[in-house]
């Protein structure tokens, strides 16, 4: 990749986390106002720190990226999880399609080898959580899930 192609990704970096914080903003108006609460503070924080790292970056102070250890190959399915995570709630539901996201990101994840108690204990806690989440989401915040 050029130095000049380097330089505009920061650019393009943060204009797009800016679109997907106003996008976040402009999806909440048929929300309650509680249910709003979370994905306008998100979105807002993404536009402002978005705007943030732009100037940052117009101004020649972002420095210099840190070579990434681990595996992209990794990164490129934790991105295709979230994707179809993100694309599947409507159709699947919040609850079935993010256990198989969970699943998939534990699969994804896991270095060592698999035991039975491993499992067990991933399922358990993976449900544990995907219910609290549900629950704090759907009746305390009244965030509308599909």
């Amino acid at each position: 990749m050029t130095k000049r192609a380097m330089s505009v990704l920061p650019l393009l970096g943060s204009v797009v986390v800016i679109g997907i914080g106003w996008a976040a903003i402009a999806a909440t108006v048929d929300y309650s106002e509680l249910g709003a609460l979370f994905p306008k503070t998100v979105g807002a924080l993404m536009v402002a720190l978005g705007f943030v790292y732009l100037v940052q970056t117009l101004m020649g102070r972002s420095g210099t990226p840190a070579p990434a250890d681990g595996s992209n190959l990794r990164r490129v399915l934790l991105m295709a999880v979230m994707l179809g995570w993100s694309f599947s709630l409507e159709w699947l539901g919040f609850l079935p399609a993010s256990a198989a996201a969970q699943a998939a990101l534990l699969l994804i994840a896991q270095h060592d080898r698999w035991t039975f108690k491993k499992a067990l204990t991933y399922g358990v806690s993976t449900a544990f959580v995907l219910l609290a989440l549900y629950a704090l989401f759907k009746h305390a915040l009244q965030v509308p899930l599909p």
